[in-house]
This record gives C-alpha cells, structure tokens and sequence, in this order.
C-alpha cells in the first residue's frame, strides 16, 4: 500500500484529503505543519512514496519544507505535490516549481487529485 505524507494546516481539510486518500488505497501520515512533516519524515520506519503539502502553513511554509526536503539524501528522491489556493504566488514559480511533482490549485476536483497522485 503506497504511503502519503499529508501536510496540511486547515484540519478540516486534512481530514478530508485523508479520508479520500485512504478510500483510493494509499496509507497516509498527516502533519499540520513543515516541522510535523519533517518530524514524520525522520521517525516513520517506512519512506513515504509521496508528499502532498499546503504551501501556507504556520512555523514552516511548504517552500521551505520543500527545499528541507530536496536538500536531504534520505529524502530527495519522494515526489512533492503543493496545494495553493493562490496559484499566482511568487513562491511557486522558477526554480522552486522546478523542485515540485506537480501542484494542485484549491480548489481542486477529486478526479484531478487522483490523477496528479498516479501521474
């Protein structure tokens, strides 16, 4: 079963995302922020096959986990996936969009996640 790292700040969304997830037959660790993914990421005995993180978060953005994550060995190789609901943010362009998977703009449909996911 294919694991997801869910990092997500709005509960409510995250619970929701979770819960799609698990219904499409992936595994999923969540996290509401970048310093509870990296804390997942270094715990967690299994790698996650995919990260999908919001790009507003407290404490730590997901550029900034983004880049933690690329810069790491153990970790460089995990897709990233970024959810914006502000695809126009500066953030996500040049060479930080060069770093991500793919990125998915909120709203976003159920079948556009799942595809991006299998892509």
């Amino acid at each position: 079963m294919p694991l997801i790292l869910l990092v997500e700040d709005n509960l409510d969304m995250q619970a929701v995302l979770r819960e799609l997830l698990e219904w499409d037959g992936y595994e999923v660790i969540c996290g509401a922020s970048g310093h509870d993914a990296l804390e997942a990421l270094e715990s967690t005995p299994r790698m996650p096959d995919a990260i999908i993180s919001d790009l507003r978060m407290p404490h730590m953005d997901g550029v900034t986990l983004l880049h933690t994550v690329r810069a790491d060995q153990r970790w460089a190789h995990i897709r990233f996936f970024m959810m914006s609901a502000n695809s126009d943010d500066d953030r996500l362009k040049g060479e930080d969009a060069a770093l991500m998977d793919g990125l998915l703009s909120k709203p976003f449909s159920l079948e556009e996640f799942r595809h991006r996911l299998r892509s």
